[in-house]
This record gives C-alpha cells, structure tokens and sequence, in this order.
C-alpha cells in the first residue's frame, strides 16, 4: 500500500505559528529585561526573609540590603498587614549566599544625607540560623533630619507671634492716647512673656533633636575634611578624561557614524519602497507564489507515480514487458 504524504502547512497557519513563536519570545525577553532592571539575578540564588513594622521611615521597594556596606539584596515587596495597629510588611530578597543566625536583625537607616533609605542586616550570635520564609526582628533608626521638620513648624509659629507683637508696639508707641497705648503696651509685654515661655518649652523639648543634628553635622564636616585629598584625585582624574577627550579625534568617529546611519537609512527606503533586489523579495509575492506553484506540482507528480507506477516503470523479463499493476 502507498505511504500517505503528510500535508505541508498552509501560508496561514504558519504565519500565525510565527506570531505565536514571536508573542512568547517578546514575553520572555521582557520578564528578564524588568528583572535585570530591578537589578535581581535571574538565576542565582534567591533566599527570601520578611521584617514587620510599625513604621518603614519611607522605604520603597528595589531599595538595597547591606551587610557591612555591601550589597546582598533588595527590598523585593512592601505590604500593608493591619492598620489598627499598623503592620507593614517587608520582603527581603537575599541573592548571596549567608548564613543568617535566626536573632538577626534589618535595620532600616538613610542611606546618605540627600534622602533615601537602605536596609542594614545586622548578624546575631546564635546558633540556630534562620530558614527561608522566616521573619526577623527589625527596627527603624532615625536619621540625620528626621523630626527636624516639626521642629520648623513649631518655630515657625514663635515667629508668627513675635511678629504679631512688634506689630502691636508699634501701633502702641505711635498712638496720641495715652491711656490706650499703655494698655496695648501692657498686653504686648504679656504676649512677649507668653512667647518667649512658648520658645523654653520648645527648646526644651526638642533639645535633644538639636544635639542629634549638630553632633551629626559636626561628624559630616569632618568625614568631608577627612575626605578631602580623595576628592580631589578625583576631580584631577576627571579634569585628565576631559583634557583626553577634547584631544582625540571625536568629530570624525561623529562624521563616520552619521554617514553609517545615513546609508542604513537610505538601504531601509529602497526596500520598503522595492527599489534593488530586497526591496523585490520584500515587497512581491511572485517569488513566494512561485515556490508554492512548485512544490504543488512535484506533490502531484509523487502521487501520480504512486498510483501509477505503471505509466513510468517498464519491466522486461525474459524479452517480454511485463506491467507492474499496483
């Protein structure tokens, strides 16, 4: 019996395997484009741990997790657990391998004094170590400015009314009667004794943000000082790339590149428009339909063959033609 032929696709149905193929490769080129972006290794070690606070101090997710100033993950998810009281969860992805005692503790601090927050992982000492998925202890640590901000408001109304009585001295000291000048006086220097009353109790209270602000202040001058003669290898090192490249030849690389660009560009035209042998294979189908005519006639002929062997095979025995019957 004659072997079937198994039917080629048609012209349709391998357009729609090629958008398939295409549609799944775009995907999977975009998961690992958005991961590497987050700056997360697809494929090495991933170890994941949550921290529940009360308050994240403005972490946001992607922000970085140190161990002694370097890098051994991100902040890979923040969640809301509860609002009364607050609970907010963070989950940590450690992509290096550690092992982490289970009294080990994230520690959310700033990470520099232009803002921003980072998460330090802080070791414990004991023996047992922390699996994935567990929860570790955490806490948040004020930075430099923190809580300086309601400490301007406050002063902001001292000034307000400090204001307000220089104000009222001066309408006291500029009016005719003396009865009601006095009388304003008396209140002015009540209101100066209520304020300045005001601005001991907001000293007072806030004395220790003060001191936390200016010891931080004072530490940075002196890490900038400290810093200084690595400052400026630096900007000597800058001051040598730009000295190098003013003197290298720039403008022609620019010149070969445009031109290249140009004739990519012209090349592009003449084929969308079918101008040179591509634009022909690009824009007409007699070549493709071609093709097709062929392989339908060379499918006909097979088939012919096979039903009929005997229009295209001769047989001779023994001097006699003898037909082959199928």
């Amino acid at each position: 019996m004659s072997k079937s032929i198994d039917k080629p696709f048609s012209a349709k149905e391998m357009k729609s395997i090629k958008v398939a193929l295409f549609c799944i490769v775009a995907v999977v080129i975009f998961y690992f484009g958005a991961t590497f972006l987050k700056g997360i290794n697809v494929f090495g070690k991933k170890n994941y741990y949550y921290a529940v606070f009360e308050d994240i101090g403005d972490l946001h997710e992607s922000d970085n997790v140190t161990l002694n100033g370097y890098v051994i993950g991100k902040v890979n998810g923040i969640k809301l657990l509860s609002s009364r009281p607050v609970r907010i969860c963070a989950e940590i992805l450690i992509t290096e391998n550690l092992d982490i005692p289970e009294d080990s503790e994230f520690e959310v601090t700033q990470k520099d004094v232009l803002g921003g927050k980072v998460v330090n992982l802080h070791l414990g000492a004991s023996p047992a170590l922390a699996q994935r998925g567990d929860t570790l202890g955490c806490y948040l640590s004020r930075g430099m400015l923190d809580g300086v901000g309601d400490l301007v408001a406050q002063l902001q109304s001292v000034v307000s009314s400090a204001d307000t009585i220089g104000q009222n001295l001066k309408l006291a000291f500029r009016t005719s009667d003396p009865v009601n000048g006095g009388l304003m006086i008396k209140n002015t220097l009540a209101n100066l004794e209520q304020t300045t009353h005001d601005l001991s109790m907001l000293m007072a209270d806030n004395g220790p943000k003060v001191n936390r602000v200016l010891s931080q202040l004072d530490a940075l001058s002196k890490t900038l000082a400290d810093a200084g003669p690595q400052i400026q290898a630096v900007v000597e090192n800058l001051d040598n790339i730009s000295d190098s490249l003013a003197q290298s030849n720039i403008r022609s690389f620019v010149n070969s590149a445009q031109l290249t660009i140009e004739n990519a560009n012209q090349i592009l035209d003449d084929a969308r428009n079918g101008r040179g042998t591509v634009g022909q294979l690009l824009q007409n189908d007699s070549v493709y339909n071609n093709i097709n005519y062929t392989l339908d006639c060379i499918n006909t002929l097979v088939k012919d063959v096979r039903q009929n062997p005997s229009k295209y095979i001769n047989v001779t025995i023994f001097g006699k033609k003898v037909k082959t019957n199928q």
